[in-house]
């Protein structure tokens, strides 16, 4: 059982790392293909923490350590991705490696990416409790929708903002169909509001 164990958590660092690599790469090559204010969907939080999302619900049960492995990986995979992103910002442009960047967006990855990855594990392993675990989608396309139509004061993005608006009603109606929705409504909300100070912080920690 040992051996098994230790074999799952040497796969999931191995896929956590390998789609943070695509991820970050990824990133800055849609960047550079969606037309203009909509570029900003490539970039968006929401879609790094949906791969997180995705590779906790992937991982096995483990006996009994899957949570961990879940946040742990998801966390990989966001640190993994703001490294790859900079070096594909240093191939693509040679605008050089920029060491304190990566290390903001790492720290975001960590709390991000951790939360993100149980997130799609108990949505995946616990049916009971599918619509709180997926409403914490649901509300940081909400807040990121909100930031991004109307706090980032750049019109050439409001409709991408209003894209996420739109994507976090339809996910959150879903969520809320499902048992136990006032838990869901509850995590929506705290997701959106952690979305917008999260961004606020990030914010000022790059302009310090």
């Amino acid at each position: 059982m040992r051996d098994q164990r230790a074999l799952t958590a040497t796969l999931t660092m191995c896929a956590a790392a390998i789609a943070g690599a695509t991820l970050g790469i990824g990133t800055q090559v849609l960047q550079g293909v969606l037309p203009g204010g909509w570029s900003v969907l490539a970039n968006s939080g929401v879609m790094w923490a949906l791969v997180a999302f995705v590779l906790g619900a992937c991982v096995p049960a483990a006996h009994g350590v899957g949570a961990t492995l879940a946040a742990v990986g998801g966390a990989i995979a966001l640190i993994v991705a703001s490294c790859f992103y900079y070096v594909a910002v240093d191939w693509f442009e040679q605008a050089g490696w920029n060491t304190r960047s990566v290390v903001i967006w790492s720290c975001a990855g960590v709390v991000a990416g951790s939360a993100f990855g149980a997130a799609g594990r108990l949505a995946r392993r616990e049916r009971e409790w599918r619509g709180p675990a997926i409403a914490v989608v649901a509300g940081m396309l909400a807040g990121e929708g909100v930031r991004v139509a109307w706090f980032v004061g750049n019109p050439a993005v409001h409709w991408a903002g209003i894209v996420e608006l739109t994507a976090a009603f339809i996910i959150g109606g879903a969520c809320v169909a499902r048992r136990h929705r006032l838990v869901a409504i509850g995590v929506i909300g705290a997701a959106a509001a952690l979305t917008l100070v999260a961004g606020s912080v990030i914010d000022r920690a790059f302009a310090a």
